[in-house]
């Protein structure tokens, strides 16, 4: 009991870790596309000295793995430029939308819904109408880029879950990071910024303490509690997200963004329970 409460622990850590990414990102003041370079290219260099020894460059080039990298790369890019020009509550609970945009891409791949998957659905694109409010016809670009975070993070999970066929998870991370360095360096170029000493110590800690310490504890509480659990408690990433909001950036989430995001976290809840009784089965 001790160890599965200490595996709680861990992944209550993770989920305040990865829900202080958005404010990070913000407080950075570098454009998305140069944040998420920084981000992946420091992370990529320390997991390389991790698991070096276990690096197979020719899974690099595994397609699975390639969109994996690049979907990785876009689901962040676009999710640090949504919080820049909405609220961090209403860009993360959007973007939480990813596992059921998930569970639409599987099925299209054949792997059939069934009647509760679609329960859940339903349930999550309510919260998303109810988010965007398209009745109003004066939908933000923000929030659109937001729910697009959300699709490439949905696009994200189901080609890292035909990667990890191929190479363990580890690996992947490393190759992820690897193509997402490749995708946004050119911008580097290309955009104007100015690195400082804050944004430095900004994006190195984005790389080792929200990539790679939250992963290990990640990995580290798996061995401890179910996939099901760790996947119900992960819905507390944009609880913090909204609580770091309020706390650095005084952002208060509207009553609609709370009620749609709500809605999308149960649906993703309700989607992890149906996801594991089928594994008994």
């Amino acid at each position: 009991m001790k160890g599965k409460n200490f595996g709680v622990l861990e992944m209550i850590i993770t989920t305040a870790i990865w829900g202080s990414i958005p404010i990070l990102a913000i407080f950075s003041d570098l454009p998305s596309l140069v944040f998420v370079f920084f981000r992946v290219f420091i992370t990529s260099i320390f997991l390389l000295l991790v698991i070096r020894k276990r690096v197979n460059l020719r899974n690099l080039i595994n397609k699975y793995v390639i969109l994996s990298g690049i979907f990785l790369a876009l689901n962040w890019i676009l999710l640090f430029y949504a919080v820049t020009i909405i609220q961090v509550s209403e860009a993360i609970l959007l973007y939480y939308s990813g596992p059921i945009f998930a569970i639409l891409i599987m099925h299209f791949l054949g792997e059939r819904i069934g009647i509760n998957r679609s329960i859940s659905i339903i349930i999550a694109f309510t919260g998303i109408f109810i988010i965007i409010n398209p009745t109003t016809l004066n939908i933000s670009i923000g929030t659109l880029i937001a729910l697009a975070s959300g699709i490439f993070y949905g696009l994200l999970a189901v080609a890292s879950k035909m990667a990890t066929g191929i190479v363990n998870s580890k690996e992947l991370v490393f190759y992820q990071t690897i193509i997402s360095t490749i995708i946004t360096s050119p911008f580097l170029l290309i955009l104007r910024f100015n690195l400082t000493l804050n944004n430095i110590v900004i994006v190195t800690i984005a790389a080792l303490v929200n990539t790679l310490l939250a992963l290990f504890l990640w990995y580290d509480a798996l061995t401890k509690i179910s996939v099901q659990l760790s996947s119900i408690l992960s819905y507390l990433d944009p609880v913090f997200a909204m609580l770091f909001a309020f706390l650095f950036l005084h952002q208060i989430p509207t009553l609609i963004s709370l009620i749609g995001g709500i809605l999308i976290i149960i649906s993703g809840i309700f989607s992890v329970i149906i996801e594991s009784r089928n594994i008994k089965r």
